[in-house]
């Protein structure tokens, strides 16, 4: 069988690009709203994300630059700290798609698209009304990659979880059938989680209240 051979050094940014967000896949999407020091909301989308650890609950984004300056994500976290993460679900994409969209600094992305909000509880940035996962997070650091395009890596710590009612299993589980999440492939393309199947693994992760204790829940 033949195959195509891409080294990087030898690739442009953009082609790199396609072929990360081609072979990582399917890809979580990281509904992010955050606030700048002058109180505006702002909410974009992310689909390089991904857990940094569980104990403590570390989560990451990376959010690239535009017009050579960070965008509003990531230059909101790092001057007011908090943010909310949501997790994107059937119903909601096109909300999240459209927020995507190059909005001007001063520009209220929930009144734009018309997303109704509630307060949150432990950070400034507001939760959205009804989305049925949201994550509250502390901004922990962030770290610089690049030269003439930079990447901006930004780790967060989960403060608390909002997690519709309906949704759990076993009071402790998220229920991946109600919860029904989109991902990200490559390109415009996306994909639900509707075909879901289990396999038990080598080793199950014994259910504990730490991970260095045999303490049991």
């Amino acid at each position: 069988m033949d195959y195509r051979i891409f080294n990087s050094d030898e690739i442009d940014h953009q082609q790199c690009y396609r072929l990360l967000i081609g072979s990582i896949v399917p890809r979580p999407i990281a509904w992010v709203s955050s606030m700048d020091e002058n109180g505006v909301p702002n909410l974009a989308p992310f689909s390089f994300f991904s857990i940094v650890s569980h104990y403590p609950p570390l989560v990451s984004i990376t959010v690239g630059e535009r017009e050579k300056e960070k965008k509003d994500t990531a230059a909101n976290i790092s001057t007011t700290g908090g943010y909310v993460v949501h997790t994107v679900t059937d119903g909601w994409e096109q909300q999240m798609n459209a927020s995507a969209a190059n909005f001007a600094r001063d520009q209220n992305e929930f009144a734009e698209l018309g997303l109704e909000t509630v307060p949150s509880d432990l950070v400034d940035a507001p939760r959205i009304k009804d989305c049925p996962v949201a994550m509250e997070c502390q901004f922990e650091q962030m770290q610089e990659f690049g030269d003439d395009w930079k990447t901006y890596l930004v780790i967060g710590k989960v403060l608390r979880w909002h997690v519709r009612e309906d949704l759990m299993l076993d009071d402790k589980y998220i229920n991946p059938h109600t919860l029904q999440p989109v991902g990200r492939l490559g390109g415009p393309r996306y994909c639900r989680t509707h075909d879901i199947y289990e396999m038990q693994a080598p080793y199950i992760q014994p259910d504990v209240g730490h991970p260095n204790t045999g303490e049991r829940n």
